[in-house]
């Protein structure tokens, strides 16, 4: 007896569901017409009338629709393409930003490595110069050299002109006690 229940119901179910699912299709179906069928109907007659009625009137208000959304579609797409171009220039251009500054990174480490080696050939030739074993004989015959100017030119030497300041400022502090005494007097 339960199964002769569940059967029944089982069958309702079904044709519930079916006259549901007839009248959401058959909504769907005059929303449809209504929506694209019945308009494109509507537009189509009333073109053919004006079509019967004028042909060359209908056909140069169709070229003269054509040719506005032609230069729409025209404005549109050179609008959009504007944009790609707008942003890729901006796209380059940061591009070109960081690029020059990689550069001026890669610059600056070469400038920095450039110095390093300068310093290390100065720095290896200053060893190699002191190996050489003339080079103390030629430090003293140029040092003796610009020592013996002096005397040559007939100049007072280092010690010569010492002695002298220290002469002077002597005199100079015999003079002002001199003075002063003077002054006192």
């Amino acid at each position: 007896m339960v199964k002769q229940k569940t059967i029944t119901k089982s069958k309702f179910y079904i044709a519930k569901t079916v006259v549901e699912m007839k009248e959401k299709i058959e909504k769907k179906v005059k929303t449809y017409n209504e929506k694209f069928v019945k308009k494109q109907l509507e537009n189509s007659r009333e073109f053919l009338t004006e079509l019967k009625a004028d042909p060359v009137k209908r056909i140069d208000a169709l070229i003269d629709e054509g040719k506005d959304a032609l230069k729409k579609a025209k404005v549109v797409q050179m609008e959009k393409i504007n944009k790609k171009v707008d942003t890729t220039k901006s796209d380059v251009r940061k591009k070109i930003e960081k690029i020059n500054l990689e550069t001026k990174k890669v610059y600056k480490g070469i400038g920095n490595d450039a110095k390093l080696i300068v310093e290390d050939f100065i720095a290896m030739g200053k060893k190699n110069l002191d190996k050489l074993p003339m080079k103390k004989t030629i430090e003293k015959k140029i040092s003796d050299s610009i020592n013996a100017i002096p005397s040559k030119l007939n100049l007072p030497s280092k010690d010569e002109i010492e002695t002298l300041v220290i002469g002077i400022d002597g005199v100079n502090k015999k003079v002002d006690a001199f003075h002063k005494q003077f002054a006192n007097a």
